[in-house]
């Protein structure tokens, strides 16, 4: 009888595997990071035309971004030039430095992965409903 709750739960993580690796198209979503809260809470939005806007905890962020085939690049962006306390700006450079590693992602409904260039995880986003 135990192989039935192992066979289901198998085919389960199959199922749960494929289904986020289905290219699920950014644009129009918008994702934060998981403990960010308040108004220096971090988020990306991709939105129409290949545009990423967003907030790095003191900074706004702009930039381009290309998605095809489970591949996503994320240009230099810019942001403004605000300062900030040293915990906010270092958190707003890791994010930064964080886009330029980007070279794949998967999406579910609800979770964002953004990959290096050999398909490692680098960092997970949860979807957010914009403000």
């Amino acid at each position: 009888m135990r192989f039935v709750p192992l066979f289901a739960l198998a085919l389960f993580a199959s199922l749960s595997g494929s289904a986020l690796a289905h290219e699920e198209k950014l644009e129009g979503s918008e994702w934060g990071f998981v403990g960010d809260t308040g108004e220096k809470a971090r988020f990306l939005s991709f939105a129409g035309s290949g545009r990423i806007f967003g907030f790095g905890g003191c900074n706004r962020i702009t930039g381009t971004y290309e998605q095809h085939d489970g591949h996503l690049t994320i240009s230099p962006v810019a942001t403004t030039r605000m300062a900030c306390p040293e915990d906010v700006m270092a958190k707003e450079r890791d994010l930064l430095d964080l886009l330029g590693k980007v070279r794949g992602v998967r999406v579910d409904h609800t979770l964002l992965l953004f990959l290096d260039e050999n398909g490692a995880d680098l960092k997970a986003l949860t979807r957010r409903n914009p403000e």
